[in-house]
């Protein structure tokens, strides 16, 4: 009974790590059904906004905002910057928790590239932005 038992409780919280993992997949994909990301803080006012699916580059969606910034993946890693120059001008790296090859973007772990990108850097979220009726 006792080897049961602890068979039984390893089943349960491998189910229940399980479960999380399949939510938090399903919550860092959410924006994938969108269509679209939104950043609502940045360092830099030109990350702001809505970002529209606008091409395929890499095997994987390129989203751009109004003003001409991008959120792309290049050779399986994800960035933030200006792709009309050649080469782009890279601001923010996915850094921490990124997924190589991951076929959308990550919500979080981007960096300010040295020199370049502005603290903080972009959180991309599935919702709009708030808009704050008292401003």
């Amino acid at each position: 009974h006792v080897h049961w038992d602890l068979k039984a409780e390893v089943t349960f919280e491998s189910t229940s790590t399980m479960l999380k993992a399949a939510a938090f997949g399903l919550f860092l994909t959410a924006a994938a059904v969108s269509g679209s990301y939104h950043v609502c803080e940045s360092g830099d006012s030109k990350f702001l906004g809505e970002y529209v699916e606008d091409s395929v580059a890499d095997g994987a969606s390129r989203y751009v905002n109004e003003e001409g910034m991008s959120i792309f993946r290049h050779n399986g890693y994800w960035y933030m910057g200006d792709i009309s120059p050649w080469p782009p001008v890279t601001h923010y790296r996915c850094i921490e928790g990124c997924g190589y090859n991951s076929p959308e973007p990550p919500l979080l772990g981007f960096q300010p590239k040295k020199n370049v990108g502005t603290a903080p850097a972009p959180i991309l979220q599935a919702d709009p932005c708030l808009v704050n009726d008292e401003l």
